[in-house]
């Protein structure tokens, strides 16, 4: 005998120890899209895919979200965000341009080791977002490059970095050696976070510092 559609839902219903919780509720939906994003793509999740591995119902999603692209654009916001306000507090305590610039490395890091899934997402499935979302997303990651572009050109300009570099060449390359590792980089592996950052410093600064 089928299980009635009503009886069904109501089994995959998430009922909160406590009552209803929206924070967790909400948590609970960007986890399993983070989840399914990464593995099976944006374009081949289903709507009924998140909910069900958050085990709530389309209505708790509308609730909360108003589409797949809207929880797309909150998952890169929670990386972009951390990134930045990290970025900046980088920027404001350290006088040394070549420890502000080791910290900058290092954080980049840090935020795949910490953001693996939002990483991947942010590179394979941002160009599904449209409209404001992406005008927002690219405001924010123009803004993370123009900070560890800044250190490069404060370098450059104090004459502690070679002046035959252009900031923004030297910024891409950073961002591009750091955002790859999130393909390799495994945080519970032989080498840590600062293992990596050493060697990619070594890399950098050996290449800048006159």
């Amino acid at each position: 005998m089928t299980e009635p559609a009503e009886t069904t839902a109501k089994s995959r219903r998430r009922r909160w120890p406590q009552g209803y919780d929206p924070q967790r509720t909400r948590r609970a939906l960007v986890d399993s899209s983070l989840h399914l994003f990464e593995q099976e793509g944006f374009d081949r999740t289903t709507l009924q895919q998140i909910v069900d591995g958050a085990n709530l119902t389309k209505g708790a999603f509308y609730h909360h979200f108003q589409s797949k692209e809207d929880v797309l654009w909150q998952i890169q916001n929670e990386y972009l965000d951390t990134q930045i306000k990290a970025a900046r507090a980088i920027v404001e305590q350290h006088s040394d341009i070549a420890d502000q610039l080791r910290a900058l490395i290092r954080l980049s890091l840090s935020g795949v080791a910490s953001y693996r899934a939002h990483v991947a997402i942010f590179y394979q499935e941002r160009r599904h977002l449209t409209g404001e979302h992406l005008r927002a997303v690219t405001e924010k990651r123009d803004e993370l490059e123009a900070l560890i572009c800044g250190t490069v050109q404060h370098g450059i300009d104090a004459g502690k970095f070679r002046s035959n570099v252009t900031s923004r060449i030297v910024t891409f390359g950073i961002i591009g050696m750091c955002a790859s590792a999130f393909q390799w980089f495994n945080p519970d592996g032989t080498m840590s976070v600062d293992d990596v950052t050493d060697q990619f410093c070594t890399l950098v600064l050996d290449g800048l510092i006159v």
